[in-house]
């Protein structure tokens, strides 16, 4: 893993180090410059550098006076500075032409400084609606396909894509895997997942890993391969297509199983040393967030206490389950952020 990492690190750092020399090359030309205009011809500094500016921009410039020395000084400054002028430019424009040729350079430059965010390998009907469902939450995303019809049009949308095989470690890690908040292995293929699930969950086992199952048998093994939790749309959709038939009403107030405004949207919030809310009670929050429904909470031990009660004190390490409208959800939410 290391090593594909490092390939990756050292594919693009030849260029932006020799941009970088040429850029300190003049500064130090026309540190020089000026030093010598001062030295030689007694001029204050900005008239130096002034002078050494325009020599090196080839602008032209009236009679400045010069001595024999400076004159000297001059035809060396123009040798060696529009040289190096001309070559600090040609590099910064051949950069600039690399990088918009290619457009997964540039990806790995923007993935590379990111930190919390959501890999999504698979960009089918699931994955966009999982990439769609993230963005629309204010989350950013990789996605990670073999298609490059799928992955240029999630680049058109603003995200950054790698046409890339999922399974392998350096597509993981070009992706910020082991940076990741999350990651979502949803191919067509439970095979294909359940190697996601393996690279992923050796290059980073603290990482929340959820996966989607074609086939119901594959939950089990899939769990095994490192996911987190398991997803079968067949048996999702099932369950939504029973509960509206049985309690639809019930149906309309929960988020997938209609695509209603008024749904009800579920939110956790894990307690962390500096969160404002470790050691306030349930009655407390509720009286700053009076429209959310408390659920549940699970302390740092895994134990789980249903509808606790109001006096029940949040502690580190705990996490809160909260129900809303989308609205009051994302202020929650995001007050635990800003903390």
């Amino acid at each position: 893993m290391t090593s594909a990492a490092d390939a990756i690190q050292t594919s693009r750092a030849p260029r932006d180090r020799t941009i970088q020399r040429a850029v300190l090359l003049i500064v130090a030309i026309v540190v020089f410059g000026t030093g010598g205009y001062t030295w030689i011809e007694g001029w204050t500094p900005w008239q130096a550098m002034f002078f050494t500016l325009v020599t090196l921009t080839t602008v032209g410039y009236g009679d400045y006076g010069l001595s024999h020395a400076g004159e000297r000084f001059t035809a060396l400054l123009m040798i060696g500075g529009i040289g190096t002028v001309s070559y600090t430019a040609s590099q910064i424009i051949q950069n600039a032409i690399s990088r918009t040729r290619d457009p997964e350079k540039r990806m790995r430059q923007q993935a590379s400084k990111l930190r919390g965010h959501y890999v999504i390998c698979g960009l089918g009907r699931t994955g966009q609606h999982v990439i769609a469902k993230l963005t629309q939450e204010g989350a950013e995303v990789v996605a990670i396909d073999k298609d490059p019809k799928k992955v240029e049009l999630m680049r058109q949308r603003g995200i950054i894509a790698f046409e890339r095989d999922a399974t392998s470690d350096a597509a993981l890690i070009m992706a910020g895997a082991d940076r990741a908040a999350g990651i979502a292995a949803v191919t067509a293929s439970d095979a294909v997942n359940a190697l996601i699930c393996i690279t992923a969950h050796a290059m980073a086992p603290d990482v929340t890993i959820t996966a989607r199952a074609e086939d119901d048998a594959s939950v089990f093994k899939l769990k095994r391969a490192g996911a987190t939790s398991v997803i079968a749309p067949t048996s999702y959709g099932g369950d939504g297509i029973a509960e509206n038939l049985l309690r639809p009403e019930v149906a309309r107030l929960l988020p997938g199983l209609q695509d209603e405004g008024f749904a009800l949207q579920f939110a956790e919030v894990k307690i962390s040393e500096r969160s404002p809310s470790r050691g306030q009670n349930v009655e407390a929050l509720g009286r700053a967030y009076p429209r959310l429904v408390f659920i549940a909470s699970r302390d740092a031990e895994g134990d789980v206490t249903l509808r606790p009660e109001p006096n029940h004190t949040l502690t580190e390490g705990e996490v809160l389950i909260v129900a809303g409208t989308s609205h009051d959800v994302r202020r929650f939410g995001d007050s635990k952020r800003a903390a």
